[in-house]
């Protein structure tokens, strides 16, 4: 009941109700001993509306790592897009065209669209994203996040500000083929690790 008075009023812009419901809500799935990526994320697109970047990306790695483990697939791609949004926010635009592919590759498989709210953060960002980029660029970047494995995906996720296509030290991947490499290379956007697996 508070997720959806805290949704419902995130809609109509009156922060500080959603965030009270949200709170709420958060606190009473704790209480009985679970954890909704609904309640997570949700709280997060608040902390973005507060431009609380941290703890917006808190809230929503937090939908992430939930997610994985119970391998919800909507639960994925509203965390991705909540990720995205705030890697535009920064102006990782990149970063953000490949993890708005990420986010819509996981709901495309969970057959879910994007509810109102997410569609239209969803479609501010893009619209940022793609201005910043160029259409080739965004094109680019989007269409590997359609095309990463899971756990590149949230290694992607999780990983704002990295520099490498190497593998991260005390690795055991075995290392990529000079083909798989120049792949990498050319879709493989700067601020995301990916390796061989």
């Amino acid at each position: 009941m508070h997720n959806n008075a805290g949704v419902y009023a995130l809609g109509i812009g009156d922060i500080p109700a959603a965030r009270s419901h949200l709170e709420q809500a958060a606190q009473a799935t704790q209480a009985i001993g679970q954890e909704s990526y609904n309640v997570l994320t949700n709280l997060g697109w608040v902390r973005r509306e507060e431009s609380d970047l941290d703890r917006a990306r808190s809230e929503f790695e937090a939908a992430l790592r939930r997610s994985r483990r119970h391998g919800e697939a909507p639960g994925i791609g509203y965390a991705s897009l909540g990720l995205a949004c705030l890697a535009a926010d920064q102006g990782d635009w990149r970063r953000a065209a490949t993890l708005h592919g990420v986010a819509q590759a996981f709901l495309d498989r969970a057959g879910q669209p994007c509810q109102d709210l997410e569609a239209r953060y969803r479609n501010q960002s893009l619209a940022d994203v793609r201005a910043h980029l160029g259409d080739e660029q965004f094109d680019r970047a989007y269409a590997q996040g359609m095309t990463l494995s899971v756990d590149d995906a949230l290694q992607c996720a999780r990983a704002p500000g990295a520099v490498t296509t190497e593998p991260p030290a005390g690795s055991t991947s075995l290392p990529a083929t000079s083909a798989q490499q120049r792949n990498r290379e050319v879709l493989v956007p700067k601020n995301c690790f990916l390796y061989a697996s």
